[in-house]
Protein backbone atom coordinates (compact mmCIF):
# COMPACT_ATOMS: atom_id res chain seq x y z
CA UNK A 1 0.00 0.00 0.00
CA UNK A 2 2.24 1.69 -0.25
CA UNK A 3 -1.58 2.39 1.14
CA UNK A 4 -2.89 4.45 -1.66
CA UNK A 5 -4.92 4.16 -0.52
CA UNK A 6 -3.42 7.42 0.65
CA UNK A 7 -5.74 9.18 3.05
CA UNK A 8 -6.31 11.78 0.12
CA UNK A 9 -9.50 10.73 1.04
CA UNK A 10 -11.11 14.22 2.67
CA UNK A 11 -8.67 16.43 1.18
CA UNK A 12 -7.79 17.34 -2.39
CA UNK A 13 -5.99 15.94 -4.15
CA UNK A 14 -2.94 18.01 -6.32
CA UNK A 15 -4.18 17.78 -9.70
CA UNK A 16 -1.89 17.96 -12.97
CA UNK A 17 -2.24 21.67 -14.43
CA UNK A 18 -2.73 20.61 -17.72
CA UNK A 19 -5.82 18.25 -16.99
CA UNK A 20 -9.19 20.13 -17.45
CA UNK A 21 -11.72 17.60 -15.66
CA UNK A 22 -12.72 18.62 -12.02
CA UNK A 23 -11.60 16.84 -9.19
CA UNK A 24 -14.71 14.22 -8.29
CA UNK A 25 -16.25 15.17 -4.89
CA UNK A 26 -15.54 12.74 -1.59
CA UNK A 27 -18.60 11.94 -0.16
CA UNK A 28 -18.57 10.22 3.34
CA UNK A 29 -21.24 8.11 5.18
CA UNK A 30 -21.70 7.17 8.79
CA UNK A 31 -24.10 6.90 11.46
CA UNK A 32 -23.86 9.98 13.20
CA UNK A 33 -21.67 13.20 12.00
CA UNK A 34 -20.91 16.37 14.11
CA UNK A 35 -19.82 19.23 12.72
CA UNK A 36 -18.35 22.24 15.04
CA UNK A 37 -17.86 25.74 13.22
CA UNK A 38 -15.80 27.13 15.29
CA UNK A 39 -13.59 24.33 15.89
CA UNK A 40 -13.54 23.75 12.10
CA UNK A 41 -13.63 20.50 12.68
CA UNK A 42 -15.83 17.84 11.72
CA UNK A 43 -16.62 14.07 13.38
CA UNK A 44 -18.02 10.92 12.13
CA UNK A 45 -18.85 8.19 14.14
CA UNK A 46 -20.16 4.54 13.22
CA UNK A 47 -19.19 2.39 10.27
CA UNK A 48 -18.02 5.36 8.30
CA UNK A 49 -17.21 4.80 4.70
CA UNK A 50 -15.03 7.29 2.56
CA UNK A 51 -15.39 7.34 -1.36
CA UNK A 52 -12.82 9.59 -2.77
CA UNK A 53 -11.72 9.32 -6.13
CA UNK A 54 -8.09 8.14 -5.29
CA UNK A 55 -9.09 5.81 -2.77
CA UNK A 56 -11.79 4.33 -0.14
CA UNK A 57 -11.47 4.27 3.75
CA UNK A 58 -13.55 2.77 6.08
CA UNK A 59 -13.43 3.11 9.96
CA UNK A 60 -15.16 3.84 13.06
CA UNK A 61 -14.28 7.29 13.75
CA UNK A 62 -13.37 9.95 11.96
CA UNK A 63 -11.99 13.41 12.18
CA UNK A 64 -11.31 15.98 9.57
CA UNK A 65 -9.72 18.92 10.94
CA UNK A 66 -11.16 21.90 8.08
CA UNK A 67 -9.44 24.67 7.10
CA UNK A 68 -10.60 27.81 7.72
CA UNK A 69 -10.47 29.23 3.97
CA UNK A 70 -11.89 26.48 2.25
CA UNK A 71 -8.14 25.37 1.01
CA UNK A 72 -6.86 21.81 0.95
CA UNK A 73 -7.45 19.95 4.48
CA UNK A 74 -4.67 19.13 6.50
CA UNK A 75 -5.23 16.86 9.36
CA UNK A 76 -7.65 13.65 9.31
CA UNK A 77 -7.45 10.89 11.91
CA UNK A 78 -9.38 7.36 11.13
CA UNK A 79 -9.94 5.32 14.59
CA UNK A 80 -10.95 2.01 14.89
CA UNK A 81 -10.79 -1.24 12.17
CA UNK A 82 -8.89 1.31 9.47
CA UNK A 83 -9.25 -0.35 6.21
CA UNK A 84 -7.89 1.91 3.34
CA UNK A 85 -8.05 0.40 -0.37
CA UNK A 86 -6.47 2.84 -3.11
CA UNK A 87 -3.48 3.19 -5.91
CA UNK A 88 -0.04 4.73 -5.69
CA UNK A 89 1.13 7.22 -7.89
CA UNK A 90 1.96 4.49 -10.32
CA UNK A 91 -1.98 3.32 -10.17
CA UNK A 92 -0.76 -0.06 -8.31
CA UNK A 93 -3.34 -1.35 -6.02
CA UNK A 94 -2.57 -0.96 -2.40
CA UNK A 95 -4.76 -1.85 0.90
CA UNK A 96 -3.34 -0.55 4.00
CA UNK A 97 -5.31 -1.74 7.57
CA UNK A 98 -4.44 -0.57 11.55
CA UNK A 99 -6.35 0.71 14.18
CA UNK A 100 -5.24 4.19 13.36
CA UNK A 101 -4.37 6.21 10.34
CA UNK A 102 -3.63 9.90 10.48
CA UNK A 103 -3.16 12.22 6.89
CA UNK A 104 -0.99 15.33 7.29
CA UNK A 105 -0.46 17.67 4.62
CA UNK A 106 2.05 20.52 4.60
CA UNK A 107 3.57 22.99 2.39
CA UNK A 108 6.59 24.72 3.60
CA UNK A 109 9.29 26.79 1.57
CA UNK A 110 7.38 25.72 -1.75
CA UNK A 111 8.02 21.68 -0.60
CA UNK A 112 5.38 19.39 -0.13
CA UNK A 113 4.68 17.13 2.58
CA UNK A 114 1.94 14.54 2.60
CA UNK A 115 1.85 11.40 5.17
CA UNK A 116 -0.25 8.87 6.20
CA UNK A 117 1.04 7.05 9.60
CA UNK A 118 -0.62 3.67 10.17
CA UNK A 119 -0.39 2.61 14.18
CA UNK A 120 -1.90 -0.32 15.80
CA UNK A 121 -1.45 -3.74 13.88
CA UNK A 122 0.02 -1.79 11.17
CA UNK A 123 -0.12 -3.58 7.63
CA UNK A 124 0.67 -2.70 3.97
CA UNK A 125 -0.15 -5.04 0.98
CA UNK A 126 0.17 -4.76 -2.32
CA UNK A 127 1.10 -6.94 -5.50
CA UNK A 128 4.58 -7.74 -4.75
CA UNK A 129 4.41 -8.47 -1.04
CA UNK A 130 3.03 -7.36 2.33
CA UNK A 131 5.08 -5.01 5.43
CA UNK A 132 3.88 -5.08 9.04
CA UNK A 133 5.43 -2.27 11.44
CA UNK A 134 4.47 0.03 14.02
CA UNK A 135 4.25 2.67 12.85
CA UNK A 136 4.23 2.74 8.92
CA UNK A 137 4.66 5.75 7.12
CA UNK A 138 4.04 6.41 3.72
CA UNK A 139 5.38 9.43 2.02
CA UNK A 140 2.65 10.07 -0.67
CA UNK A 141 5.04 13.10 -1.96
CA UNK A 142 7.58 10.84 -2.77
CA UNK A 143 5.77 7.46 -3.09
CA UNK A 144 8.28 6.01 -0.22
CA UNK A 145 7.23 3.29 2.70
CA UNK A 146 9.10 3.23 5.86
CA UNK A 147 8.77 1.33 9.01
CA UNK A 148 9.99 0.88 12.74
CA UNK A 149 10.19 -2.89 13.94
CA UNK A 150 9.50 -3.96 10.54
CA UNK A 151 8.50 -7.30 8.40
CA UNK A 152 8.25 -7.40 5.14
CA UNK A 153 7.33 -10.49 2.98
CA UNK A 154 8.23 -10.72 -1.18
CA UNK A 155 5.88 -12.39 -3.54
CA UNK A 156 8.71 -12.21 -6.11
CA UNK A 157 12.23 -14.02 -7.01
CA UNK A 158 15.07 -12.82 -6.64
CA UNK A 159 15.70 -13.90 -10.68
CA UNK A 160 12.22 -11.40 -11.53
CA UNK A 161 9.69 -14.17 -11.84
CA UNK A 162 6.71 -14.43 -10.28
CA UNK A 163 6.93 -16.38 -7.05
CA UNK A 164 4.85 -19.57 -7.22
CA UNK A 165 4.88 -19.38 -11.57
CA UNK A 166 6.04 -22.18 -13.28
CA UNK A 167 9.02 -20.99 -14.40
CA UNK A 168 11.22 -23.31 -17.49
CA UNK A 169 13.71 -25.39 -16.06
CA UNK A 170 17.10 -24.27 -16.00
CA UNK A 171 19.31 -26.00 -18.57
CA UNK A 172 22.73 -27.15 -17.93
CA UNK A 173 25.74 -25.58 -19.76
CA UNK A 174 27.88 -28.31 -21.91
Amino acid sequence: MAVTAGMTLCAQSVTNAASKLPRQPTQIDSANGFFDGTGHQAIYCGNVRVDDPDMKLTCERLIVDLPQSGGHVHHIVAETNVVINGTDSKGQAMLGTGDKAVYDFQVKDSVTNETITLTGNAKVEIAQGWMTGEPIIWNRADNSLSATNQHMVFRQNLNGGQAGTNLPPTKPIN
